[in-house]
């Protein structure tokens, strides 16, 4: 199916993306392959929302690799001196619970549909990141309420996401799969 084909050429840039930021140091390379990244989830998700080709393999492939390069910026970041260590382990953290909690779920026939939460905070991630890259010097007191502020949406879409799940109106993020 057409999206699990663009979630995979998504799994291919990763490599890529990180070796222009380590290697090649070109942030417009780079900013290049994180846009594309980022522009493919818009569209695969929109080609299986509108054409009916949502999957269980999709509903967990894609948001592993969704997670994949959201890790992967983060850790090339930190290797080149942009972002500071901790917020790898603050990363890591969260989107192992995330996919732990998603497998346990999934083993037990319940599909996780993506929500507003996760979304804005994809986005809101995307767009800090960008900045990022673009403007790896950036005043210390910028870059540090830029992380901070992408801290709290992630905390806040991981306490939001798990609530959902959690509380009563489950119809709203899962169902039962067969």
């Amino acid at each position: 199916m057409i999206p699990n084909i663009l979630t995979t050429f998504r799994l291919i840039i990763i490599p890529f993306f990180a070796y222009s930021i380590l290697y090649e140091k070109s942030i417009w390379l780079s900013v290049s392959l994180f846009l594309l990244s980022g522009a493919t989830d818009i569209v695969d998700g929109w080609i299986a929302r509108k054409y009916n080709m949502i999957t269980d393999v999709g509903s967990v492939y894609d948001p592993l690799v969704d997670k994949l390069m959201q890790i992967t910026a983060v850790v090339c970041l930190a290797i080149i001196g942009v972002v500071p260590w901790w917020l790898i382990a603050f990363v890591l953290i969260k989107e192992i619970t995330m996919i732990i909690t998603g497998s346990v779920l999934y083993i037990k026939k319940i599909v996780v549909h993506s929500n507003w939460y996760g979304k804005a905070a994809t986005v809101f991630f995307y767009t800090i990141i960008f900045i990022l890259i673009i403007f790896p010097d950036i005043n210390d007191g910028v870059k540090d309420t830029l992380i901070g502020m992408l801290v709290g949406v992630l905390v806040l879409a991981g306490v939001g996401y798990l609530l959902k799940i959690v509380g009563k109106n489950k119809g709203d993020v899962c169902d039962k799969r067969a």
